[in-house]
Order: C-alpha cells, then sequence, then structure tokens
C-alpha cells in the first residue's frame, strides 16, 4: 500500500532544469569549453552541479585548480533569481492525497525556498532530503535510501515522481516505484523513451495528468 510520495523538485515542481542549463552552458564556455545548451541537457541534466564541475576537471576540460564551491553559489543565485513554478503544479499539490517528502540534489534552503514559493509548506513540512546529505548525488541512490530510512518507510510503500535521468536512475536502483515527469520545459523528444527503459513506470506529460494519476496510487 502507497503511503508516501517523494517529489523532485527541479524539472518537477520548479522549472528551473533549463535555466540551469543556459546559466552553466554559458559559465563553461566562459571557461573554454565547447558545449552547447543541447548537449548540456542531454548530458548533464539531473546531477549536482559540484558532480558536473568535477567530471570536467576530471576529463582535463576545466582546470584542476578550479574552486568548485565557488563557481556552484555564483550559478546557485542566479538561477534562484529566476525560480518559476511548472504550470499546474500548485493545483497538483493542492490534491495530493498523501504524506510527501522533497528529495533533490539541489541544496536544501533552496528546496525550502522553493517550498515556500509554492506555498506547499502543508505538503512537504519540513522533509526535505538534499544529495547534501549524503556522499553522492543521484543517480546515485543514496539520498533515496536516505528518505526510506529516515521516514521509516519499505520501498514498496513509496511512490517517486521524477523528471531526469539521473533521477529515475537514482530511484529505481532505491528499488522504488517511478513515475516520469515530461511537463518541465528541458524535456525533449524521445526523454520519455529513455526514462522507461530505466525503469520508469509510468509517463506523464502535464500536472493535470500527475494530478489523476496520483489520486490512483
Amino acid at each position: 500500500m502507497t503511503k508516501h510520495i517523494l517529489f523532485d523538485c527541479d524539472g518537477v515542481l520548479i522549472d528551473t532544469e533549463i535555466v540551469a542549463a543556459e546559466v552553466v552552458t554559458r559559465w563553461l564556455n566562459q571557461q573554454g569549453v565547447v558545449i552547447d545548451t543541447e548537449t548540456f541537457i542531454h548530458q548533464f541534466t539531473g546531477k549536482t552541479f559540484s558532480d558536473i564541475l568535477a567530471l570536467l576537471v576530471d576529463s582535463g576540460k576545466l582546470a584542476p585548480q578550479l574552486e568548485i564551491k565557488k563557481a556552484v553559489a555564483a550559478m546557485d543565485t542566479e538561477i534562484r533569481a529566476n525560480m518559476r513554478p511548472i504550470s499546474g503544479v500548485e493545483e497538483m499539490l493542492a490534491s495530493v492525497p498523501l504524506q510527501a517528502s522533497m528529495v533533490s540534489n539541489s541544496a536544501t534552503d533552496y528546496v525550502l525556498e522553493a517550498i515556500e514559493m509554492l506555498g506547499a509548506e502543508a505538503v512537504f513540512g519540513q522533509r526535505v532530503f538534499s544529495a547534501e546529505l549524503v556522499a553522492k548525488g543521484k543517480p546515485d541512490p543514496a539520498v533515496y535510501l536516505l528518505a526510506l530510512q529516515k521516514l521509516g518507510l519499505k520501498p514498496s510503500e513509496v511512490v517517486v515522481v521524477e523528471d531526469s535521468v539521473a533521477g529515475v536512475s537514482a530511484s529505481v536502483a532505491a528499488g522504488l516505484r517511478t513515475i516520469g515527469f515530461l511537463g518541465g520545459s528541458h524535456v525533449r523528444h524521445g526523454h520519455g523513451a529513455k526514462l522507461k527503459a530505466l525503469g520508469a513506470e509510468q509517463l506523464v506529460s502535464n500536472h493535470e495528468e500527475l494530478q489523476k494519476l496520483l489520486q490512483q496510487v
């Protein structure tokens, strides 16, 4: 029996994945990395900025002396200034039939800010599980396993809503039933097929479809 819903934040509730892609791509171009927004979306959406920069340092595309925390903080500030809800999210959250938590690769304070912006404090409370709390962010399942542990729930009692390859990889690896959400502006043709191939059991195109599906879980 489903007792709890775990929502990703960016790309599911907040439409910042496309903003993040544009901001980080622009910063990387300034550092001499040849990459465009579409390539960034396909390769990196859903990963933490720290992991992305570390990967590029390891591959020699960024300088080894790069101050990753400082660079991430600057990008994060710009992205926060452009936070906006995905269409229909307020109505969907108002009808959530079960207790819910947020499980995100973003910083805890950012997620709490998003919850406040959405007016969703009654839905989530302080139940935020961030990649800051574990050794590795998504696609590693650690943050989902932490959520299960802290909430005292079994995998069979949870359903997840995720939008990214990294997110679905993480939730499926944690043994969780996962809904793939395709309503973010960063979603491109063929993305749903990727999420299904990774183990997403169902796909929804917008929050109206998600609202109806969650009434049935």
